[in-house]
């Protein structure tokens, strides 16, 4: 089986390159962006990072029209108050999560450090692999969240600024889950 040809990168290729032609920035995130650091995890959606304005819903709206099922008002509310909405491809019924990006430091030095790449035949904006690591841990923070553990276990396996992601895993609070991950590496 081709890569390639997997339905989340096909979703994901030509989301890129809808909103590349508006000119908003982003940055892949999430299951996904662990393709391009480590192991093909299956997903049920592709989670981005977008930097919106207020005035940027009416584009989004119009560049995904009729092939994704956008909710207008969702968009608009979202952008506001600095969430998610979901878009859905209405062919495949696969889902996009669009994360408005977040003011907090960690959210500015993510989206400042991403890179892009070439993503199974197509330049993307990803999210850095020690950025990811940050990302998961916080998510998993109260739920613990076994998924998200296994996902730093195996992206620090193929070796990380160790120093980086111990600075900004103190700042969040999560400095215990990274060193858990990091001990169970080593075991």
């Amino acid at each position: 089986m081709e890569t390639k040809n997997l339905l989340p990168i096909r979703i994901l290729h030509d989301f890129a390159e809808r909103v590349e032609k508006l000119d908003l920035a982003y940055m892949l995130t999430g299951s996904m962006a662990m393709m391009a650091y480590s192991v093909y995890r299956f997903t049920a959606d592709v989670d981005v990072v977008l930097e919106l304005h207020s005035e940027d819903a009416k584009k989004i709206i119009e560049a995904f029209e009729p092939d994704y099922y956008v909710p207008h008002n969702a968009v608009s509310r979202a952008i506001s108050s600095k969430r998610m909405f979901n878009i859905i491809h209405q062919e495949t019924a696969f889902k996009i999560d669009c994360v408005i990006k977040k003011t907090s430091d960690f959210q500015e030095t993510a989206f400042q450090n991403r890179r892009r790449t070439d993503f199974y035949g197509r330049e993307i904006w990803i999210i850095t692999k020690e950025d990811l690591i940050i990302s998961k841990l916080w998510w998993a923070k109260d739920s613990r969240s076994e998924k998200q553990m296994t996902d730093v276990r195996n992206l620090i396996q193929s070796g990380i600024e160790v120093d980086y992601v111990a600075e900004w895993t103190q700042k969040l609070g999560v400095f215990d889950l990274f060193e858990e991950c990091r001990t169970e590496q080593t075991e």
